[in-house]
């Protein structure tokens, strides 16, 4: 069943298209996370740390236009914004982390800081990748 339904996936949107709305889910359970977020964790370090950045949900903003944009291009031949916009966010996110963890704000900000530099950069690589050929299906 969830063959089927990755292989329909892949007809549809190709392999570009399918790794974008990927992205497209993740930026926007990001967006989700920090518009509305749990009560419980909002007087966490990191979420303390964040919303004297700026309000949460002005910080979900770039997360939801990137869900959108991911969404939006997984349909269509130019794709290439979409990709370059989602690693400019994560980028943006691994410079806000670092001053975090610089000022003693974000506890193991190193860390968040690693994983959004390695996805932006698995993003920005697998933006070059072409299609794969009908033969190689």
């Amino acid at each position: 069943m969830m063959r089927q339904c990755v292989q329909r996936i892949d007809r549809l949107v190709g392999f570009r298209g399918s790794v974008l709305l990927f992205l497209a889910l993740w930026s926007s359970a990001q967006a989700v996370r920090l518009a509305w977020a749990d009560p419980v964790i909002l007087s966490t370090p990191t979420y303390v740390y964040l919303a004297s950045v700026g309000p949460l949900w002005v910080m979900a903003t770039p997360w939801a236009i990137c869900a959108i944009m991911c969404a939006v291009q997984a349909f269509t031949v130019t794709d290439w914004s979409a990709f370059a916009l989602t690693a400019g966010v994560l980028v943006a996110w691994a410079v806000i982390y670092l001053i975090g963890g610089i000022r003693g704000a974000v506890p193991q900000a190193y860390w968040a800081c690693v994983v959004q530099i390695a996805v932006a950069g698995l993003i920005l690589r697998l933006s070059r990748w072409p299609e794969p050929s009908e033969r190689r299906r």
